[in-house]
């Protein structure tokens, strides 16, 4: 099912359709009924993450006490998969700068982290472990799943769902500003979070203007991407400051190296593309989404009827031919 609010539709049970929805995919791709031949762990993952924001659009709705209950529901859930996603991740993202120009030493030391990393998955990334993962992970997804037969939106108005588009975007630009403001890993880490809300909202609320939405819904993910690699080598980094690392610390030293160098490359791509994105201010977001949602539904109403009409008289509308320009 789209992963789109319906125009007109009761905001409570839209809600729990797209949280019902995500949370059956998570569990398809965990039990192996859902398969797209991509790695469950991610998948899973990303519908948790979509979950999450479904609930911060509506977050001026619903009681803080609600939101953060179920906020670290889906938290919990992910947290249980998360190492068997860095897994995964560090290996890609060495392959990855391995793939780029480099001398042959860089991909000397390149080769040898990967190759390290791989024996050091064999060694200890056990199946058992995996599965008990996943079991609990699914046993706490069917639990949300129950609970949300109670789960309410206080304010089911088009002003709740402009705040909290709202509250997410004016956190976007703020965590982008404190990131290059400090130029530390955790904070690039924070904006990423805000970012891939944002660009979940507007793939939310897409139905409201798919023209005007599909160009920041194609920006924010295109940032995603960027700021997702930009982590992961963030993840890499600290990795290799184990002084448990079977590596010599002279080649893990270089691909630190290589890993800060292609994250100052990315930060640099990424500052006016975000710059863009972000150029507005929180109230005039907020009040584009108030404006939208309504004229929306009208035309949504005011199309349902040109059908209806059309149906009943059996008659074709006629397309206007345009005006040749003198």
């Amino acid at each position: 099912m789209a992963y789109r609010v319906k125009i007109g539709a009761n905001l409570n049970k839209d809600v729990r359709r797209l949280l019902t929805a995500q949370i059956g995919r998570a569990i398809g791709h965990l039990t192996g009924a859902l398969d797209d031949g991509v790695s469950p762990i991610h998948e899973t993952r990303k519908s948790l993450k979509r979950c999450r924001s479904i609930l911060r659009l509506v977050r001026p709705g619903l009681t803080e006490k609600s939101f953060r209950r179920h906020d670290l529901a889906f938290r919990s859930v992910a947290r249980l998969l998360s190492q068997d996603r860095d897994r995964e991740v560090l290996a890609q993202t060495l392959t990855l700068l391995a793939a780029g120009d480099g001398t042959q030493a860089d991909k000397g030391a390149l080769a040898a982290t990967l190759s390290a990393h791989q024996s050091e998955k064999l060694n200890s990334f056990t199946l058992p472990d995996t599965d008990e993962n996943v079991r609990a992970a699914i046993t706490l997804l069917q639990n949300i799943e129950l609970g949300l037969q109670n789960f309410t939106v206080r304010d089911g108005s088009v002003n709740t769902v402009a705040a909290g588009f709202g509250m997410t975007y004016a956190e976007g630009r703020k965590t982008l500003k404190a990131a290059y403001r400090s130029g530390d890993d955790e904070a690039f880490h924070t904006f990423r979070k805000a970012l891939q809300h944002h660009w979940r909202h507007c793939q939310l609320l897409g139905p409201v203007w798919p023209e005007l939405m599909d160009a920041r819904i194609t920006a924010a993910r295109d940032l995603s991407q960027m700021a997702g690699l930009d982590h992961d080598l963030s993840v890499l980094k600290v990795h290799l400051t184990d002084n448990q690392h079977p590596l010599d610390e002279a080649v893990r030293s270089r691909v630190q190296g290589l890993a800060k160098a292609e994250q100052d490359r990315l930060r640099r791509e990424v500052k006016p593309l975000a710059g863009r994105l972000y150029a507005f201010a929180q109230r005039d977001m907020e009040r584009m989404i108030e404006r939208l949602l309504p004229a929306a539904k009208r035309l949504a109403k005011s199309r349902m009827t040109a059908t209806v009409t059309t149906t009943m008289t059996g008659n074709e509308p006629v397309p206007l031919k345009p005006r040749r320009l003198a």
